[in-house]
């Protein structure tokens, strides 16, 4: 009786053992899975975040003297700012193609000759203007478009 008894006992532990171990695979299954989807968030977050300061302009309207504020603010990031006026269309920062969203080359252009009434690259600051956010194949975003 004693060693059916030791053989039930050893069974019992064996099984016991088996079954902590599968809910510690099963543990640490399921908290893999959703560190990966909270890293997924954050990272997601993060780039919201990084963006914040661009992604406000898409299709709002501004004035003129916002979108001369935009131009002076990003004149050292890597993003082009197009501002079509009823005179003329200018490139500032960055040319970028609007379809593609590709940047092309540096511009010479700053935002101190946006603020010249006899520039033909003047921006009236009464004025309103319908922004656009420009975006490349990366979905990174590249351009911002401001038309009057």
């Amino acid at each position: 009786m004693e060693n059916s008894l030791k053989g039930l006992i050893l069974a019992a532990g064996t099984i016991i053992t088996c079954v902590v171990i599968s809910l510690g695979f099963f543990i640490s299954r399921e908290a893999k899975e959703t560190a990966a989807n909270g890293a997924n968030q954050i990272n997601k977050l993060n780039s919201e975040f990084v963006e914040s300061d661009k992604i406000i302009y898409d299709g709002a309207m501004v004035s003129g003297s916002e979108v001369v504020n935009v131009i002076k603010k990003m004149k050292t990031d890597e993003v082009g700012i197009l501002v079509v006026t009823n005179k003329s269309s200018n490139y500032y920062g960055y040319e970028f193609d609007t379809s593609s969203g590709d940047l092309i080359k540096k511009t010479a252009s700053d935002y101190e000759e946006a603020c010249v009434s006899t520039n033909k690259k003047y921006i009236n600051p009464y004025a309103n203007f319908q922004g656009k956010v420009i975006r490349d194949q990366n979905d990174v975003i590249t351009g911002i478009m401001f038309t009057q």
